[in-house]
């Protein structure tokens, strides 16, 4: 988006809070709440809240528009033209940006007023919110971790000297270890560059904690590619790797030729379609195994400024917060709760499940405003990596890169 018309964005964002739109007639629309939604299984959740509002007697109902990958440029549009949006569920890399415009209501006191305000996931809060003000609230996550196949390899490593004794033992036998998405930014830094973190804490590899300064150069995450290139220097990766994309490193494991991969706690609620795989799984570990990290993913949902009943926009917000409405997303294969307090007390919750659960606790996302503008230096400079190119001083050109990306601020 330009600049110019960043401009009269934000020009018809202030001027939705001070003058009514005529379109918004309470008998109209006064009841029925407008959602828009990035995924398909939103619906169940709206089912679910229409069906507790029928039983409580209530009038209020919701009706949910599934946008897909047409959220970010409709939502964009719709904020432009002042078209009502009572509730958005956005995906939550993109939230900093909106909320920085002022298009989301503020929420924060309906958030403090929980009882379980304190257990909501922390990298996701931090996110929505400016300057100790919160814009948004987790709508539902996608932590990132790894899988492994434990008939080819019967115990994970816990260190990064294990994995690479693992990789020599499997190159030896002309088997692969492991494989990742090279061609893929946004597969790379789900589940690549946590590896990173992991070494160096959050905010280290990619930008600060309020995303100014860009660090893709750190110490902390060149360590981390170098690891992975040795990987891919002794063999048990396999030699095209550098042209993969998401589906070539999950076929790959699904067919049994790779031991272990990145993915997402989605991933459980394939397990059944595959039994012919012992399933493992374990977090994204620093070079001794002592600190664990991931990508927290996922959506927030917060309440456009141009909503035409925010009242019921916090009580259907209210609802997905609520113990309930998380198990809508629970009883979905792989779903996870936004809340702590629900990890042992939600039944849908196994093992398998509380691997991704416990390495979200000390999990990251970066928070910037121009997420979409760094995904093509950060995209680059893994392909240039894994091609050959010396991950020191790659890392430290596209550095450069991502820091006039954030000085020249959002297009």
């Amino acid at each position: 988006m330009g600049g110019f018309m960043k401009i009269i964005l934000k020009f018809f964002l202030v001027l939705s809070t001070l003058i009514p739109l005529v379109t918004f007639s309470s008998q109209v629309f006064s009841r029925e709440l407008v959602v828009w939604s990035r995924h398909s299984p939103s619906q169940n959740l709206v089912d679910a809240f229409n069906k507790k509002m029928e039983a409580e007697g209530k009038d209020l109902r919701a009706v949910n528009s599934v946008l897909g990958g047409d959220f970010v440029p409709k939502f964009t549009a719709a904020l432009a033209a002042g078209e009502r949006v009572d509730v958005a569920a956005i995906d939550l890399i993109y939230v900093p940006y909106y909320a920085s415009i002022g298009a989301l209501e503020d929420m924060t006191e309906f958030l403090k007023g929980k009882d379980y305000y304190n257990n909501l996931n922390g990298p996701m809060m931090h996110l929505g919110s400016i300057d100790g003000r919160h814009y948004s609230a987790p709508n539902d996550l996608g932590i990132s971790g790894f899988a492994y196949n434990k008939k080819l390899l019967p115990n994970p490593p816990t260190t990064w000297a294990e994995m690479t004794t693992m990789c020599e033992e499997f190159a030896s036998r002309g088997k692969f270890l492991t494989g990742w998405p090279t061609v893929s930014g946004g597969g790379m830094i789900y589940t690549h560059a946590p590896w990173g973190w992991a070494e160096g804490g959050a905010h280290s590899g990619w930008v600060n904690e309020d995303g100014s300064t860009a660090n893709l150069n750190d110490s902390t995450m060149q360590a981390a590619f170098d690891h992975f290139t040795n990987l891919q220097k002794i063999g048990c990766v396999p030699k095209n790797v550098a042209a993969w994309d998401w589906a070539d490193k999950q076929d790959a494991f699904l067919r049994g030729e790779l031991a272990m991969i990145g993915t997402g706690n989605f991933i459980i609620g394939m397990m059944g379609d595959y039994p012919d795989i012992d399933w493992g799984f374990f977090a994204m570990f620093s070079s001794d195994g002592t600190r664990k990290s991931a990508f927290v993913g996922g959506d927030l949902i917060g309440i456009p400024v141009t909503t035409g009943d925010k009242e019921g926009a916090m009580e259907y917000i209210e609802f997905i917060l609520s113990a309930e409405g998380q198990s809508v997303y629970t009883r979905q294969n792989g779903g996870l709760p936004i809340r702590s307090d629900l990890f042992n007390t939600d039944p849908c919750m196994t093992d398998n499940h509380r691997v991704f659960l416990n390495a979200g606790d000390t999990g990251h996302v970066p928070y910037t405003v121009v997420y979409n503008e760094l995904m093509e230096p950060w995209g680059v400079a893994i392909q240039e990596i894994y091609g050959g190119g010396n991950p020191g001083s790659v890392l430290a050109k596209h550095n450069a890169r991502m820091q006039e990306i954030i000085d020249e601020g959002p297009e």
